[in-house]
């Protein structure tokens, strides 16, 4: 458990907030695949991973007042928005961008949801909302409990039990449309590539 603190504490060591980086990179998901961070260390990716085409798993998460969320079954489509920690910057910049992009697209909210998925607690979670003005539109889901969604979509941190950063976008029948995974964790993903594919399948 220190050893997670320690790496944890390494990604947000020497960051300052704003003017992440974007990247049209991505990395594989799963056993035997890694993600860097700052270009020096590197931890190992675990879990099945997905592929577009696939159907997206089907998984309980919590959102932040404790309710049960199927990953199944919406009828809309969904941005999935993966943080590494709420407690890092650039996760605190890629949750403010992705919440502002989901203003933009108010009208679409009947048939398009915007997600927010990390491994930190549902409590972490309410006191990092109540904390910043985020969209209503947003939601907030915890992988805390078992990292279910983690390891069965091949995003799970080894080393630390977090999310790596990515978007997975979802149709409205369940299957993957759209995967990025960033390589390094101080980049931030393209959000308006992955909302331009939701947008088309509407």
């Amino acid at each position: 458990m220190k050893h997670s603190f320690v790496l944890l504490a390494m990604i947000t060591s020497g960051i300052a907030y704003g003017g992440y980086q974007v990247t049209q990179q991505t990395g594989q998901l799963g056993k035997n695949h890694n993600v860097t961070l700052e270009n020096s260390t590197t931890f190992s990716l675990g879990g099945h991973p997905v592929k577009v085409g696939d159907l997206i798993p089907d998984i309980t998460l919590t959102n932040s007042v404790l309710k049960p969320v199927e990953t199944h079954g919406s009828g809309k489509v969904r941005i999935y928005n993966l943080l590494v920690s709420i407690d890092t910057p650039v996760c605190v910049e890629q949750a403010i961008e992705f919440s502002t992009l989901a203003e933009q697209y108010v009208d679409d909210t009947e048939q398009l949801e915007f997600i927010n998925i990390s491994a930190d607690t549902p409590f972490a979670q309410a006191r990092f909302i109540s904390e910043r003005k985020f969209s209503q539109k947003v939601m907030f889901l915890s992988d805390s409990y078992k990292h279910e969604f983690g390891q069965k979509t091949g995003t799970n941190i080894e080393e630390l039990g977090l999310l790596s950063r990515a978007i997975i976008v979802v149709g409205k029948d369940d299957r993957i449309l759209h995967i990025q995974r960033v390589p390094e964790l101080t980049q931030l993903p393209d959000l308006k590539a992955a909302i331009m594919v939701a947008k088309r399948h509407i």
